[in-house]
């Protein structure tokens, strides 16, 4: 497949982490069942649940944890095999933790020029994921054969949720969103001996992480396949993003094959500790409008995976074993 040339992004919010066009995408607003990530926020209604915090009431609605072209402009494209992350929302708003069920039924079906939902197009019933982190999520997968408007209907234990989830997914062509089978984007990334004017190379509580030693160019071009984690450890430590540092971390030394790998971790603002927020170049690169976002690309450089929004160990592993 001939990879798409990314377009150009408008600058990050500096006056709020907002992360990069003020996306963020994981909790939005009640009235929609969406949800504002990593710093992002909503003036009238909660944007992440504390930790440890437990819903007054069992599941009422669906929460969105990634951009479905109305709260944010999409990041879901037809045509490609998509993920979706949701969340369900109790009776109060927030999103259920203690008391959120083991899987949920999902059912995308083609919006009705009359506001009904139409044809089924994909349905899966969806475990539940986020195991250590604060908020558990289920990230839906299928494959829309054309882009337009669609509906999510949720049922949970057979009992269907009153409200259906809005999405609407994109041409291929209107996406700069590296998409799985495209080629991962050659573009230089800072190094420990190269920060190329970014600063920090890496906010990871500590120091930096060990995923900087080689560049993204560079790792490409190497034999063995390649992982790419764009993110701010800074910001994402639990409930929205996760650890994914640590997690990556994890995933490689538990495989027979990790020394195979190079892993190559990139910020996201050139300077956020001297308030310069603009976007790093991978961000451009990548089509990204949000973040974390881990991209797993075999010794081709062809892309095989990738996890957008939100993330936990399983899916994680599971992305790495997208390379045969």
């Amino acid at each position: 497949m001939v990879p798409r040339l990314p377009r150009s992004h408008p600058p990050a919010d500096p006056t709020r982490r907002r992360v990069l066009t003020g996306l963020g995408v994981l909790a939005a607003a009640t009235g929609t069942g969406l949800l504002v990530g990593c710093g992002g926020g909503s003036a009238t209604t909660p944007t992440t649940t504390s930790p440890g915090a437990a819903a007054t009431s069992g599941p009422s609605r669906l929460g969105a944890r990634f951009a479905d072209g109305y709260v944010a402009p999409t990041a879901l494209a037809a045509g490609t095999p998509q993920r979706a992350p949701y969340v369900l929302l109790g009776g109060d708003g927030w999103p259920l933790v203690d008391e959120a069920p083991d899987a949920v039924d999902l059912v995308l079906r083609a919006a009705g020029t009359d506001g009904a939902p139409g044809p089924v197009v994909a349905s899966a019933t969806v475990a539940r994921y986020g195991a250590g982190q604060a908020t558990p999520y289920y990230p839906f997968r299928f494959t829309a054969p054309d882009p337009g408007d669609f509906v999510v209907e949720a049922s949970v234990d057979g009992t269907a949720l009153p409200d259906v989830h809005h999405l609407r997914l994109a041409d291929p062509a209107d996406l700069a969103l590296v998409q799985v089978g495209d080629l991962l984007p050659t573009v230089a990334t800072p190094t420990l001996d190269d920060p190329r004017g970014v600063d920090p190379v890496c906010t990871l509580a500590g120091g930096p992480c060990r995923f900087h030693a080689t560049s993204l160019d560079r790792a490409i071009r190497r034999s063995g396949p390649t992982v790419l984690l764009v993110s701010t450890p800074r910001f994402c430590q639990q409930d929205v993003c996760g650890p994914t540092v640590g997690l990556l971390a994890d995933a490689l030394a538990d495989r027979p094959d990790g020394e195979t790998w190079t892993a190559v971790h990139a910020e996201v603002y050139v300077a956020p500790d001297a308030g310069d927020f603009t976007p790093t170049p991978v961000v451009g690169a990548l089509g990204l409008a949000f973040e974390p976002s881990l991209v797993v690309a075999d010794a081709t450089g062809t892309v095989t995976a990738a996890l957008h929004f939100t993330m936990d160990a399983t899916e994680v592993a599971g992305a790495l074993d997208s390379v045969a």
